[in-house]
């Protein structure tokens, strides 16, 4: 993070002492005096020795910061080692690190002092409390000669970008509709080659493999027809899930960690966590948008949305993609969720499945289920009750209709418990220190 070093900068911190010494000189010629003769010579040699020293310790003096993980989840402790080289024979009476990093609830703010010709090292931590794009850094060591009079400011302009990203919980009881549930699905569609779906029966003809020969209705059938009976099969379904977030600023409710914004994202990212892991295809889409951090201020309204499109894809390595996406995107703009809908409709084929989460009970969105529904694509909604959050509408009368329709729903209230799926421990590091001049180590404990 300051391979480049600092900036070095050597300011007078009471500048008055400057003119105090011409108005000492004139005392001294309008009234001479051993007295004026002694406080200037004392005045000027303190300033002269506080600049040796400031120059010395700007010269010989080095801090570096190292994080030890490029990325985190929510909840996580967000570590780092700061280690300070004395190399002046000096000792330093004090040094102040100020921070400017941007990662809500961590600062890296401490004071310090070393010996001469010491390194010392210390970590600073914080959880990690919000999922966004935040730097750490830029940042300042501040320190001065013993009388204070002279200061050194060390400048590491240089930062670092560290991504948060959603915590991946255990789901509660979401059962996914039928296609998408683990194991294979059945479809309408015939197979020329032999699938793990056997569909029904039909008479033998030429060409066909003997061991798709189902000898059990063969020989039931007995002398009524006087033929061999195979086997038919069907084509299984992809599997394939697509994930919808309903990112309309208008539907919102709720502020912060405990908002439908908030938990739309943990529920998506453990939703994909949970699909992939059972070696099936994930796909995310949402219609939100990218400012940067959360807490900082709202794109105007009315602003058009970013279409945020994650193509379904299978492995580990595709998880991080969408908890990359996830760990930016923020409500904002005016898309709702039925022309989300109906900008899917397109790429919702047969066999797969469809995860609607929101915080809507309009019911006009639910036309955008209809079309993909008559292909066989097999919908399921995971409802955010606006009310349990602040906000306004009636989940229980949707999850109503949704049923009506033969659309499985789960209804999902402000408060609940969420269990990661990894325990995040923190690993103990001890402080320690190390002199320059024997090589002792000197541990500090916790």
């Amino acid at each position: 993070m300051d391979r480049d070093g600092p900036v070095v900068g050597i300011e007078l911190k009471r500048r008055w002492l400057l003119w105090l010494l011409p108005v000492l000189l004139l005392l001294h010629i309008i009234n001479p005096s051993r007295a004026w003769v002694a406080l200037i010579v004392a005045l000027g040699g303190i300033l002269a020795v506080a600049y040796v020293w400031a120059r010395l310790v700007a010269d010989r003096v080095r801090l570096s910061r190292e994080q030890y993980y490029g990325w985190v989840h929510v909840g996580d402790l967000l570590e780092e080692r700061f280690t300070l080289h004395n190399g002046s024979p000096l000792p330093l009476v004090w040094i102040e690190i100020d921070d400017h990093s941007d990662l809500p609830g961590y600062s890296a703010r401490s004071v310090r002092s070393a010996d001469g010709g010491q390194t010392i090292q210390w970590r600073t931590e914080g959880v990690c409390r919000l999922r966004g794009l935040f730097t750490l850094g830029p940042w300042q060591a501040r320190t001065a000669d013993p009388f204070g009079f002279v200061q050194v400011i060390l400048d590491y302009p240089q930062s670092r970008s560290i991504l948060v990203y959603p915590p991946v919980v255990h789901l509660p009881e979401l059962h996914l509709p039928r296609g998408a549930a683990t194991g294979t699905g059945r479809t309408s569609r015939s197979a020329l080659e032999v699938t793990t779906n056997a569909a029904g029966v039909r008479a033998y003809v030429p060409g066909d493999s003997l061991n798709r020969v189902h000898w059990r209705t063969t020989a039931r059938l007995g002398d009524r027809l006087d033929t061999l009976m195979v086997k038919t099969f069907d084509l299984e379904p992809s599997g394939d899930l697509w994930i919808v977030l309903d990112m309309d600023a208008a539907v919102q409710a709720g502020e912060g960690e405990e908002s439908t914004e908030e938990y739309g994202v943990i529920l998506a990212a453990s939703l994909a966590n949970r699909t992939l892991t059972e070696n099936r295809a994930v796909g995310l889409v949402a219609y939100g948008t990218q400012p940067g951090p959360i807490g900082t201020p709202s794109p105007e309204e009315g602003a058009e949305p970013l279409p945020i499109l994650v193509m379904p894809q299978k492995g580990k390595a595709h998880q991080w993609r969408i908890l990359q996406a996830l760990a930016t995107v923020r409500a904002g703009g005016n898309w709702p969720l039925d022309r989300v809908l109906a900008e899917m409709d397109r790429n919702l084929g047969r066999g797969m499945t469809l995860a609607v989460i929101t915080p809507s009970c309009d019911v006009r969105w639910l036309a955008g289920l209809l079309p993909p529904m008559r292909r066989g694509v097999a919908p399921t909604v995971v409802l955010l009750d606006p009310v349990s959050f602040g906000g306004e509408g009636n989940a229980d009368a949707m999850a109503g209709v949704l049923a009506d329709l033969g659309v499985p729903s789960h209804r999902i209230v402000k408060g609940m418990p969420f269990q990661p799926v990894v325990e995040h421990k923190r690993i103990g590091r001890p402080e320690f220190k190390v002199l320059r001049g024997t090589g002792r180590v000197i541990v500090v404990e916790d």
